[in-house]
């Protein structure tokens, strides 16, 4: 039987962690924070700081490890176990600054494909703002700092930023923790959102999923790190062509290809592409180098290939073909009243009814004494599936009603997506 680390405690680890047992693995648990979902099915759970190779269990049990989150990846976990002799389903800390580094990825695929950046400067003083707005006019600025900052640090002009003075404000503060920030032109188009496995050199696409990251119905208010998302059972998207889909393709390959030939080493495990469908062509938001989160749990909630067959494919070198289900799904994240601002409710109960028929996916909450309570982030995935999208949303919408707290959701996810 394949024993497996899984380092993370997020509700995708909490999906990562379910397909696994699903295929028969025997996992052990590395967490920041006991998630109850992941524990409950977990042989052994270890809490400690998992940014830290030096927290990790002991590392001679498993036969691979598999990281969940971002953080670790940006602190060199996978390198540390990597020289420990254990394979790791992830990229290591130099092939994932694709995500780390947002001025890294905008260099990279100025390398790999650059029609598919936007115009963009990568700046360290407030002073060269200027040279930028007289290319794209102001009104189509974009502040990204150059580093993680949980989905939340990018801020528009129009809607999070309404001149240049505060332009120039936001400048100045994230300079003051970043070496540098990057400026991008504002695209203009529709999202989608393309996972794939990496062998290192193969690609295996995974069903899209369309996200919704602003915190409220209409796409309105911040962002977060995401509030729901859907997949279609036909596993693409009603607004992209074929052709769409082979163009993002063939820009993830032109990357993974790159990253391979600059680093010296192969990208394996998960690269996560957020892309745009604009009026000049298909265009790259940003790179994760890990699932996302909610989109993990659409595509590994419909997965009928054994996810301990790929992973160990992953590590081979020799990826085949993954299949999924001919199944919609629809995810509805349930979060703290307040989020994703200062006045999140933190430490509050959460009860749960027993009649669920979706897949619930704890994300940040903790428990105890058998009671669940928020923190101040995302609480809950629930993962409705159906023959359609309207019946996956209905089928998910039904349940997150009976979740009960000083929580709330978007009503909105997926709406008239028939």
């Amino acid at each position: 039987m394949t024993r497996a680390l899984l380092i993370g405690n997020g509700a995708r680890e909490h999906a990562i962690a379910a397909s696994l047992v699903r295929s028969g693995v025997t996992i052990h648990s590395h967490m920041q924070m006991s998630n109850p979902g992941i524990a409950s099915i977990s042989e052994q759970v270890t809490i400690g700081e998992i940014t830290n190779p030096a927290d990790l269990p002991d590392l001679h049990n498993f036969d691979y490890a598999i990281i969940g989150p971002e953080a670790p990846l940006a602190s060199g976990v996978s390198d540390f176990i990597e020289k420990k002799g254990i394979p790791v389903v992830a990229p290591l800390m130099s092939l994932a600054r694709v995500e780390t580094s947002k001025a890294y990825a905008r260099e990279i695929l100025a390398r790999a494909a650059p029609n598919a950046n936007p115009l963009y400067a990568i700046i360290d003083s407030v002073d060269e703002l200027n040279r930028f707005v007289s290319d794209v006019g102001i009104d189509r600025i974009v502040v990204k700092p150059d580093g993680l900052t949980g989905g939340k640090g990018v801020k528009i002009f129009g809607e999070h930023l309404h001149s240049k003075s505060e332009v120039e404000d936001y400048i100045k503060k994230l300079l003051k923790t970043h070496e540098s920030v990057i400026l991008e032109e504002k695209l203009i188009g529709t999202e989608f959102t393309l996972q794939s496995f990496v062998d290192g050199s193969h690609i295996e696409l995974l069903p899209l999923v369309r996200d919704y990251k602003r915190a409220y119905d209409n796409d309105e208010g911040p962002n977060t790190g995401s509030m729901g998302s859907y997949s279609r059972e036909t596993h693409d998207l009603g607004y992209l062509s074929e052709t769409d889909v082979t163009h993002a393709r063939k820009i993830m390959q032109s990357v993974i290809d790159r990253l391979g030939q600059e680093n010296g080493t192969n990208y394996k495990g998960v690269l996560y592409g957020q892309f745009i469908k604009t009026d000049d062509g298909i265009k790259v938001i940003e790179f994760n180098a890990r699932f996302g989160d909610p989109e993990a749990m659409n595509v590994l909630s419909i997965m009928t290939t054994s996810f301990d067959e790929v992973c160990q494919q992953i590590i081979d070198g020799n990826l085949k073909r993954v299949e999924f289900e001919r199944k919609a799904t629809v995810c509805v994240y349930v979060v703290p009243e307040g989020y994703p601002g200062p006045d999140t409710i933190r430490d509050s109960p959460i009860t749960i009814e027993d009649a669920m028929n979706s897949r619930v996916y704890f994300a940040s909450v903790y428990e105890s004494n058998g009671q669940i309570f928020t923190t101040g982030s995302r609480a809950i995935a629930v993962l409705g599936m159906g023959d359609t999208v309207k019946d996956a949303r209905a089928n998910a919408y039904s349940d997150v009603s009976r979740i009960h707290g000083r929580v709330r959701f978007r009503s909105d996810i997926a709406a008239g997506v028939y």
